[in-house]
């Protein structure tokens, strides 16, 4: 859809405890950042905001913290695992984050009903807990 109207909208429930992300690559160097840092992740997708509404599906990935400075600026590849009763596959993601912002990804690739899909994804932070951050993802197709 190129009219500027989401193709899915969906909600990443990301966990912060060790359950859901795991460090993988310890900071090269952690007294001046966390550069070269790498998590992997997996996270549950919901169609709405509560962490108990209605399971879509998960979010599998790897980052890679790619700024020497405090800033926190990361290469992230993600793929969706995606199953609304509808539609079903995977959608593959990749580009640069920004902790705290709203962010524009590449929409690279999929499987299934999503096989040869091209596009862009828009992250929006809503929230975070000691033990939850809550994003929106919003996606695009050419």
């Amino acid at each position: 859809m190129q009219d500027g109207t989401p193709f899915l909208k969906y909600y990443v429930q990301a966990g912060l405890t060790a359950a859901y992300l795991g460090e993988l690559i310890s900071p090269l160097n952690s007294t001046q950042s966390t550069f070269g840092q790498t998590k992997l992740f997996a996270f549950n997708v919901t169609e709405g905001e509560d962490a108990t509404s209605r399971l879509l599906g998960s979010m599998r990935g790897y980052t890679v913290q790619s700024s020497a400075t405090s800033d926190y600026h990361s290469v992230e590849v993600e793929v969706l695992e995606y199953n609304d009763g509808s539609l079903n596959g995977t959608i593959s993601l990749q580009g640069i984050v920004t902790v705290g912002k709203t962010n524009e990804i590449a929409v690279v690739g999929g499987t299934g009903d999503f096989r040869g899909i091209r596009g862009y994804a828009v992250i929006t932070f809503i929230s975070s807990s000691d033990t939850l951050a809550l994003y929106y993802h919003e996606l695009f197709v050419n």
